[in-house]
């Protein structure tokens, strides 16, 4: 079942409801959505309890086991991310709470457990984190045309084994579930190196390729258990049963200033994907600093999403990395934008320009578009670049499906099409030449 399925008043009035108990609506959407995460968990069999204690009393027990199961799960047992622990909570919240979880559980159907519901419940309840931090979770079908543009070449030219994606600004996890998927089941039409093998062996490799940082810390908690719980479902096991030596690299951390953290160390990654915030800084201190550790971009009323790009391309994509992100076009029509595209950009290896300010976006009400680079100097006179014509005539009711959004994918399919028939054609003519 999606999180769509209920309204989004249906989250606020809900979040007002709790707040009038806890005093705070962060502290409201943070109980509500650690009950759903537990009845998740439970309800894919990934705990170790027969079923969850009852109460408020009973989810904080729920939540210490959950904890235990892995050590990259340890953040829900901290106040500081998760105020459950410091906030009591009376019976009547505690019941709507429950009726909601009951109406809507949010859990998906199938074997794969991605917890795309939880993510987006979370964007739904948080006030806090949806208008303070921009949160806006990446729908999984912009996700996996990112990752063909980024991780899937990565794959193929260093190999499924030896390739490294982060995404800066994760959120909830949605294009570092999706990325991990790619990496479990590698769709790499050269180098063919990890991409089979046994089930653990994939888990263990997908878990090694993806990273996520995010400034907030119950966001960055929830990436860890969903990449553990999609883990657990593909060995068709239990969180506390996958190994604790495997990597979860997720990190609560500010990825622009914060680059002392060890998950951002500078020309680690082949690939580099996110759908950064677009707003400005509202913290006078916060936007004099990223304007002073970014000055070739940040300019004037600037776009936090200007930063995340020269993050990606000077500091944490390798030599020749790939970059893919979705992002406000407002740099293309505002005086802020004037040094990016006139000094920064034209550094850099365009590969894509892609108009998706005509695709329905649910949660997303700024134009946008797609930037894919590589970290490198340019190398040719070529940019592919699909631009829009109009809108959708409606909003459709699978946004997947929309005409603009399908027309999209069509031109990227062909493209790419063209791309690998070119190459293969090349390298049979460099192979005959070699023989004669």
């Amino acid at each position: 079942m999606s999180s769509r399925t209920l309204p989004a008043a249906a989250y606020d009035r809900l979040t007002a409801a709790v707040a009038r108990d806890t005093g705070q609506r962060r502290t409201a959407a943070l109980w509500i959505h650690a009950a759903g995460l537990v009845r998740h968990a439970h309800d894919h069999g990934l705990l170790p309890l027969s079923s969850p204690p009852p109460g408020p009393d009973g989810l904080r027990k729920a939540l210490e086991v959950l904890a235990s199961c892995h050590p990259a799960l340890a953040p829900f047992t901290d106040p500081a991310v998760l105020p459950v622990w410091s906030q009591p909570l009376g019976a009547a919240a505690w019941s709507g709470i429950e009726q909601f979880w009951a109406a809507h559980p949010g859990l998906e159907d199938g074997h794969r457990v991605d917890g795309y519901p939880l993510g987006d419940a979370y964007q739904l309840l948080s006030e806090e984190a949806r208008k303070g931090r921009a949160l806006c979770q990446t729908p999984p079908w912009i996700a996996r045309l990112l990752l063909r543009l980024s991780l899937e070449p990565a794959m193929e030219e260093w190999g499924p084994d030896n390739t490294l994606m982060i995404d800066p600004a994760c959120g909830t996890g949605h294009i570092v579930l999706a990325a991990f998927h790619m990496a479990r089941v590698p769709p790499v039409r050269g180098r063919q190196s990890g991409s089979a093998g046994r089930e653990d062996q994939a888990v263990e490799r997908a878990l090694r390729t993806v990273t996520g940082v995010d400034l907030d810390p119950y966001a960055a908690a929830l990436t860890a258990y969903r990449l553990l719980a999609s883990s657990a479902a593909a060995l068709r096991t239990r969180l506390d049963r996958v190994p604790a030596s495997w990597p979860v690299s997720v990190a609560a951390a500010d990825s622009l200033l914060d680059l002392d953290q060890p998950l951002l160390r500078a020309g680690a990654y082949h690939a580099c994907v996110a759908n950064p915030p677009y707003i400005t800084p509202k913290d006078a201190i916060v936007r004099d600093r990223v304007r002073a550790a970014y000055p070739q971009v940040a300019s004037g009323k600037y776009s936090l999403a200007l930063p995340f790009t020269a993050l990606m391309l000077e500091h944490l994509a390798a030599p020749g990395g790939f970059v893919a992100q979705l992002t406000a076009n407002s740099f293309m029509k505002r005086e802020f934008g004037r040094r990016y595209v006139e000094e920064f950009l034209p550094r850099f290896d365009t590969r894509w320009i892609i108009d998706t300010s005509g695709v329905y976006i649910p949660g997303h009400g700024t134009p946008t578009c797609i930037l894919a680079h590589r970290a490198r100097r340019p190398v040719g006179d070529t940019i592919t670049v699909i631009r829009g014509n109009r809108g959708e005539p409606g909003v459709p009711e699978d946004p997947a499906s929309g005409l603009v959004w399908r027309a999209i994918e069509d031109a990227v399919d062909g493209r790419l099409a063209r791309e690998r028939f070119e190459a293969g054609l090349r390298a049979h003519v460099a192979q005959l030449d070699n023989r004669a």
